[in-house]
């Protein structure tokens, strides 16, 4: 009886299964890709809103979509329309609205907000020049807005392009292009109410990385005021009044650390704020990224962990002060882990053989990742103190069609002994025994790695038949100061 049906199962399967024959990894394929990015948990714990993001070859453009999934599990609901690009997702404090960066109607990028139960996105903000960032005040009447200063009027009759007057050390950056000196990011509180706008803060300087604090009554940021901020990475927090009417006159330097400082946190009593730090200037890029915690008031800091010689990124406060969350990069991996405000003391949260990027907590102690791992592109799972759930599925449709080579993590002594790390992927249907070209793919930086994450590139070259070699030498970040700095 067995044997007769398992007969029947292969003749009613033999159509379907041939046209689903896995097929080698292709060119196009690239954008066939969907990038997961953004995760954001509502307030009540329940939702996660993301992006995803696809380019299109034809229109020679990338758009991005809004997405709402259960915590829970379940299917996605799209928020966004297609055609149209929505980013920064953020919930409001009440769990109401979902608010985005968006470009409509040839207009400059602006906040707009959503019912997530539905219905049609409304522009909250009418800046001129476009905003590059939002937040929600702790108690939703306002938003901390990020706004570039407006270009300077063409008084010129002539059709001629005038020329690009350069007078700072850094005259280009990606993203930005040409870089003139009267025009700079500043911080701005936008009423959401009565859509008063009002500028707190100012100077031929730029800054980052706003963040409320607990109360609502100061903003803590990023940003080098020192007298040549182009010719040195000295960054320091900086502290201003969100009711501030001198437009930053008045701030308080929180750190005074020479070298770069920066992803600034709150304690939950606004008294403590942690971030990262460079202690170490003069080793530029190949420094350690320290934790640190230093009084909101100003003061000596105190770096934490400081005997695990790996970069710290992207802290956060548990709810109740005791705790650090934070991202860890070690060899060729990205970890979740807290880090004890009273002794340093690091636990792992979520470790081995991933790459952990964004992270949003929930209020129930549930934590949604973007984690990437070597045989897919990144998606959003949820860690519950004990286990990892995938959450979202973007590109299980389109992995289910392909034919992937195995990849392989690999660890090998250098000349000197020390060892090095990396990855090696083969061509699908790899014999072991046989002769392959092979590729060694160097990483840029001045400071990278490769890591847990999905190559395309190495992915495509071993379609074709290469086995491909991608590999950390030193001179990587991961490994320490010292194998950072060797070269």
């Amino acid at each position: 009886m067995l044997g007769r049906l398992l007969v029947f199962s292969l003749v009613v399967a033999a159509a379907p299964l041939a046209a689903q024959t896995p097929r080698p990894l292709e060119v196009d394929d690239l954008f066939e890709i969907k990038r997961v990015a953004n995760p954001k948990i509502s307030p009540d714990g329940k939702w996660l809103a993301y992006t995803v993001s696809q380019t299109n070859l034809e229109k020679g453009k990338s758009s991005t979509r809004l997405w709402m999934i259960p915590m829970s599990g379940g299917d996605p609901i799209p928020m966004s329309a297609t055609g149209t690009s929505a980013s920064q997702p953020r919930w409001s404090p009440d769990g109401k609205y979902l608010s985005f960066t968006a470009s409509r109607n040839g207009g400059k990028t602006q906040v707009w907000t959503l019912n997530r139960l539905g219905g049609e996105a409304q522009q909250l903000t009418e800046v001129e020049q476009g905003v590059s960032s939002h937040a929600w005040s702790p108690d939703g009447s306002r938003l901390l807005l990020s706004i570039r200063d407006p270009e300077a009027e063409d008084s010129s009759e002539s059709d001629v392009e005038p020329p690009w007057v350069i007078d700072r050390l850094q005259f280009k950056r990606d993203g930005a292009g040409y870089l003139t000196g009267d025009r700079h990011t500043h911080l701005y509180v936008f009423d959401v109410t009565t859509k008063d706008i009002r500028q707190i803060t100012s100077g031929d300087f730029d800054e980052s990385s706003p963040v409320w604090s607990p109360d609502g009554m100061r903003v803590a940021f990023v940003s080098n005021r020192t007298d040549e901020p182009d010719g040195n990475s000295n960054s320091d927090i900086w502290v201003v009044a969100a009711d501030n009417t001198d437009q930053g006159a008045t701030l308080l330097q929180v750190t005074t650390n020479p070298g770069s400082d920066g992803s600034p946190a709150w304690s939950p009593d606004g008294s403590w704020i942690a971030y990262t730090t460079v202690v170490q200037p003069e080793l530029i890029w190949y420094a350690t990224g320290h934790l640190a915690v230093v009084s909101s008031q100003g003061g000596e800091p105190r770096l934490l962990a400081t005997d695990l010689d790996r970069n710290f990124s992207s802290p956060k406060f548990s709810d109740d002060g005791g705790w650090i969350y934070a991202r860890l990069e070690d060899s060729a991996e990205n970890h979740l882990v807290r880090v004890r405000v009273a002794d340093g003391r690091v636990e792992r949260l979520i470790q081995d053989g991933i790459a952990v990027r964004d992270v949003a907590y929930a209020p129930n102690g549930e934590i949604a990742a973007r984690i990437g791992h070597l045989d897919r592109p990144d998606e959003i799972f949820v860690f519950d103190g004990n286990n990892l759930r995938q959450l979202t599925h973007e590109n299980d449709a389109w992995l289910s069609g392909l034919s992937l080579g195995a990849v392989h993590n690999v660890q090998f002594p250098s000349k000197d002994g020390t060892e090095i790390e990396g990855f090696v992927y083969l061509p699908p249907g790899y014999q072991s025994g046989m002769r392959y070209p092979t590729l060694l793919r160097i990483h840029g930086g001045p400071v990278s790695q490769f890591s847990h994450s999905f190559n395309f590139e190495a992915n495509l070259f071993a379609a074709n038949g290469y086995v491909v070699v991608t590999a950390n030498p030193r001179g990587s970040s991961g490994y320490g100061q010292d194998f950072s700095h060797a070269i």
